[in-house]
């Protein structure tokens, strides 16, 4: 049946397809590493791109690594490194401590650390296991009105800081979805201003966040979706946009909306 959204996206030409293989047969601890870490560069910086080239020194394969990234389309390349991050997962600890480290210093090499890459290093260490979305017990409230004001505003908190990237990058139309998101939940004169916390702040903010009954962080998930769709061109996301969007569903535990989803081509499922 016809929903009238596009089909799942599949990899666009043949080189894409030829990476999507590779990738697929990367298991060995080195080239997942410098895959990882290739995946993570901040698009022309050559600090970041000569602490990739120090990082993956002695990797015969580094090479030809590095041009098979260059192979993946925006659409393609956060899937892969969840991906990649899931397979490094079940590595041994001193392993992903290993990379963690790794992933600091190629972040840190051009001493600029992205909004995007604030959300990318939390997702990081989650997947790997060093930090956990905090379990909420059980609950039956299902409104975000049952939800107490200081929860709220840290909903408010983590949707400033999405605002840097959601929907388009622009400070003002940012502005814009942070209170399109928040103003059906908190009365105008007891919402904070559009004001991005900085990295403890989002950390904080989003700890509380975590820790929302289940059945209500979809719904700030699909609200962050949903506004940033009406207010993006042609009701579609810029890619900054998605990614944001998928990793702040991946931090608070979320499925994949169908509407997000339909932006990616995902990986096979590994055996």
């Amino acid at each position: 049946m016809n929903d009238g959204h596009p089909p799942p996206r599949t990899p666009g030409d043949d080189a894409e397809r030829e990476a999507f293989e590779r990738l697929g047969r990367l298991h060995g601890p080195g080239e997942l590493r410098a895959a990882v870490l290739g995946l993570l560069l901040t698009p022309g910086s050559q600090r970041e791109r000569r602490a990739w080239q120090d990082e993956t020194r002695g990797l015969s394969s580094a090479r030809d690594l590095r041009e098979t990234l260059r192979q993946l389309s925006p659409a393609s390349r956060q899937p892969w490194l969840e991906r990649l991050l899931r397979r490094i997962a079940r590595n041994p600890l001193a392993d992903r401590q290993s990379l963690v480290e790794a992933v600091r210093r190629v972040m840190g090499a051009d001493g600029l650390v992205r909004p995007i890459d604030r959300l990318q290093w939390l997702a990081l260490r989650q997947l790997l296991g060093e930090a956990a979305p905090t379990g909420a017990p059980p609950s039956t409230r299902n409104d975000m009105q049952d939800l107490s004001l200081h929860t709220l505003r840290e909903v408010g908190r983590v949707t400033a800081f999405l605002s840097r990237l959601v929907p388009t990058g622009d400070a003002a139309d940012g502005q814009g979805w942070y209170l399109a998101v928040m103003s059906p939940w908190i009365s105008a004169h007891e919402l904070p201003p559009c004001v991005p916390p900085d990295a403890d702040g989002l950390v904080n903010a989003l700890a509380e966040v975590q820790a929302v009954p289940w059945m209500l962080r979809p719904t700030i998930v699909r609200a962050w979706l949903e506004r940033a769709l009406d207010q993006s061109p042609g009701h579609r996301l810029a890619d900054d946009a998605a990614d944001a969007l998928r990793l702040a569903g991946l931090l608070l535990g979320c499925p994949l909306p169908p509407e997000l989803a339909r932006h990616y081509i995902e990986p096979p499922v590994d055996d």
